[in-house]
């Protein structure tokens, strides 16, 4: 029979799959807030290594302009969205042109013509799992895309015609 007095620990190293960090936290609340209000279903939720992510979309002129809520271990939390694939090079000084003039009617809202060409947007939120506020996300993410419909989808179907 061993000897307890005489057996050496050994340190069990953490498990990082299993760390809470502030991403899991700040997703956490989110998550709550879509149980609550009976909405969860709306989104799909994948956590990875950077953060976690809920996925949705939003019809616009009978497509389904995909968006992402990201929630990551900094102060802030991106809703992130493709709205127009392969502007084609042609049209891209024309798109910036548009981009440029939305972005000084409406500077709050953040439009990007990528290197290889899609348009994007994305909206910055900031708060931690205490300070956050996820009906705010959630409203602003909808009130944009309602906006969008409205005014800006329109002059960029504009440039691409």
């Amino acid at each position: 029979m061993a000897d307890k007095d005489n057996v050496t620990e050994l340190p069990i190293p953490p498990d990082k799959g299993l760390e809470v960090t502030n991403k899991h936290k700040k997703a956490r609340v989110f998550r709550d807030y879509l149980i609550e209000k009976n909405t969860i279903n709306m989104f799909k939720e994948e956590e990875v290594e950077t953060g976690v992510i809920f996925r949705s979309a939003y019809k616009i002129k009978d497509e389904n302009k995909q968006f992402m809520i990201i929630f990551n271990d900094s102060i802030y939390i991106t809703m992130q969205s493709l709205i127009i694939r392969d502007v084609p090079p042609e049209k891209r000084e024309q798109m910036l042109r548009v981009i440029n003039q939305l972005q000084f009617e409406f500077p709050t809202v953040k439009y990007v013509l990528t290197p290889d060409n899609h348009l994007m947007t994305s909206m910055t939120f900031h708060g931690n799992e205490n300070t956050m506020q996820p009906a705010t996300i959630l409203l602003c993410t909808i009130e944009y895309f309602k906006v969008l419909a409205a005014n800006h989808y329109d002059r960029f179907l504009a440039v691409l015609a």
